[in-house]
């Protein structure tokens, strides 16, 4: 980082994307989306592995099956660019219903998702 507090090239550590993965998942609760059930993070940042601009902040958010999904997935994607611009990282958001991602329960990304993600809503 700057002095004025922008990043610059490659030299994001893993303190800015843990940063970035919290101040999304406070922006998500505060905005209170109705159907938004979970916020999960996973991936590289969640296991403490993410550094530099090849490391993302990747969040899998579980809507309630009657949520209007086009509705929360604007509003998590417009968090997600907020929060790229302000941090640096990219937010990667994934949206599954409840019932999808019950459905696929078995399924490898779901698995991941579920062995190493940490909830915050």
């Amino acid at each position: 980082m700057d002095d004025s507090g922008a990043v610059a090239g490659d030299e994001l550590g893993d303190e800015d994307h843990a940063s970035a993965a919290a101040a999304f998942a406070e922006r998500v609760e505060n905005r209170r989306l109705d159907g938004l059930e979970e916020l999960l993070l996973f991936g590289s940042t969640a296991r403490g592995e993410a550094s530099g601009l090849s490391s993302d902040v990747d969040f899998l958010a579980i809507v309630a099956n009657d949520a209007d999904r086009r509705a929360v997935t604007d509003a998590l994607r417009d968090v997600a660019y907020d929060v790229m611009l302000e941090y640096g990282p990219v937010v990667e958001v994934h949206v599954l219903s409840r019932t999808e991602f019950q459905r696929r329960r078995d399924h490898p990304f779901v698995r991941s998702v579920r062995r190493e993600g940490a909830q915050y809503v």
